[in-house]
């Protein structure tokens, strides 16, 4: 099985991709994949009580809830 680490890089790959795609649809949809795998490597971090990355946040922190850390998805509307 894989480790948070793992689901925590796949998480930076997508949201690193996101970055750079043209279109906007991909885009949105690499940010809610990188959603997905962190939320995927703090369940398994959580479980295991270990794994965490340097610098993580206390679980219970304002900074832990995972979402702060990700960009939202661009609203086509904003644009």
């Amino acid at each position: 099985m894989p480790s948070a680490a793992y689901f925590r890089r796949q998480a930076d790959i997508c949201l690193r991709l996101a970055l750079i795609a043209s279109d906007d649809e991909v885009s949105n949809r690499l940010i809610v994949m990188a959603r997905e795998y962190t939320a995927k490597g703090d369940a398994l971090a959580g479980q295991s009580g270990a794994d965490a990355p340097p610098g993580a946040a206390r679980p219970g922190s304002a900074e832990s809830e995972g979402e702060a850390a990700l960009p939202s998805a661009p609203n086509a509307a904003d644009r």
